[in-house]
């Protein structure tokens, strides 16, 4: 049947009034069931293995847990995705190499960021930093000066551990490297004497240690290999947009502070973690020296010397050594210059606390005004290892050309002492 002219105008409307319709309750279950940015292999979809690695990922008491497995958690809680303990098999390390390496929609953790693994997954991370050492026991007094020490030793390991490549570039022959599939294997030979040294991530070797024999120092670190990156390594198959979700993800719950300053990955490192302690590499001569120089520019000059801390300029930050750099409060524990995070100038910081609950900022204040000078010991973030250590900060307050009163500080993280 033909339709007049008129009848025509109505019947498009009404078409028209349809689709618009239609279209509006599309967007609407869009909006209400947002897109999974994987393209279907958001966190949901991914299947996740891990080993039995202390303080990373164990399984004690029948509960799968550590550090890696509790970042896990708050990453995808992040992403929607929701993924639990009961979502992560825990298998041997071989097995859940192998299968990141060859099925699509697989994530494998911890696992080393070297070199020779790099174009072999796709990165998120890192979770924390830990090096690679050799361990012997206390009474052999083995001495290792360099790679060339190495040679004629007997050195365990576990199978396809990227400390097996990290021994072959130091010159180490094949024929020297005895591989086992598990930590207590390693350690039986070690005791026996049928290895002499046994190469392992230090904090992952100090837990297995104190099982075994009650004292986390029963071995002691007699080489240093190379300080790697501990991260969540994808199959080369999940797309580029999942895996930059997860980085994204694991940068909110590292950098993203609650009303006590403190982040939830500083959380999680230090109820499984706790706090470590640093190689130090600048003294606190040079602490003291940076804060004296500092001061002395506010004194002569407040606004430049605050513009050039800002800038991150030498001597402010020292060039060769990012770690030793100058930053200032005023009396009200504001930061007004920061040599190494811009981002905090402005910030009123008063109460805020380390992950222990110290309000360090304050007693650093507190200390100015009733010393002049003086240390503060605290915990925080070594930006450059992504882990909790000891941080010991020198202070003095100054009074600066403008006639506002400051108080000047460097830090230093606080040295091992076994």
């Amino acid at each position: 049947m033909l339709l007049s002219p008129r009848h025509t105008y109505f019947f498009l409307i009404a078409v028209l009034i349809g689709a618009l319709t239609l279209a509006a309750g599309c967007a609407s279950e869009s909006e209400a069931a947002p897109a999974d940015p994987g393209g279907g292999s958001g966190p949901g979809n991914l299947t996740y293995y891990t080993e039995q690695l202390p303080p990373y990922n164990y399984m004690e008491n029948g509960t799968l847990q550590g550090l890696s497995v509790d970042l896990l958690e708050a990453i995808t809680g992040k992403m929607g995705g929701n993924v639990s303990k009961e979502d992560i098999h825990l298998v041997p390390w071989s097995e859940g190499y192998q299968t990141a390496l060859t099925r699509n929609a697989t994530v494998l953790f911890s696992t080393a960021r070297t070199p020779e693994r790099e174009q072999s997954f796709k990165w998120v991370g890192p979770i924390y930093s830990d090096r690679y050492v050799l361990f012997a026991p206390r009474d052999r007094a083995v001495t290792v000066a360099d790679p060339e020490d190495l040679k004629g030793h007997r050195i365990g390991v576990i199978a396809n551990d990227s400390a097996v490549r990290q021994l072959l570039d130091a010159g180490v022959n094949q024929s020297g490297i005895v591989e086992e599939n598990n930590i207590s294997a390693l350690i039986a030979l070690l005791e026996n004497g049928e290895i002499d040294l046994w190469c392992y991530p230090e904090t992952g070797g100090r837990y297995f240690a104190e099982q075994a024999t009650g004292n986390a120092y029963t071995y002691e670190v007699v080489y240093t290999l190379q300080e790697v990156g501990i991260c969540y390594a994808f199959n080369r198959d999940v797309p580029d947009s999942t895996v930059q979700s997860f980085q994204q993800a694991l940068d909110t719950v590292r950098n993203q502070k609650d009303e006590q300053g403190v982040s939830d990955y500083e959380r999680i490192i230090y109820r499984n973690l706790g706090v470590g302690c640093a190689q130090q590499t600048f003294t606190d001569e040079e602490v003291i020296a940076l804060v004296n120089t500092t001061a002395m520019g506010i004194e002569k000059n407040a606004t430049d010397t605050f513009r050039r801390i800002n800038a991150g300029e030498a001597p402010y930050r020292d060039p060769e050594d990012p770690g030793l750099y100058a930053f200032v409060y005023n009396t009200n524990v504001t930061m007004v210059a920061h040599a190494d995070n811009i981002r905090l100038v402005g910030t009123n910081l008063t109460g805020r606390t380390d992950v222990a609950g110290k309000p360090f900022r304050d007693e650093i204040r507190d200390g100015a005004l009733e010393n002049g000078t003086g240390w503060v010991e605290y915990v925080y973030v070594n930006p450059g290892q992504a882990n909790l250590y000891y941080k010991t900060t020198y202070y003095r307050l100054t009074t600066g050309s403008d006639g506002n009163s400051y108080v000047v500080c460097s830090g230093n993280f606080k040295r091992c002492e076994v």
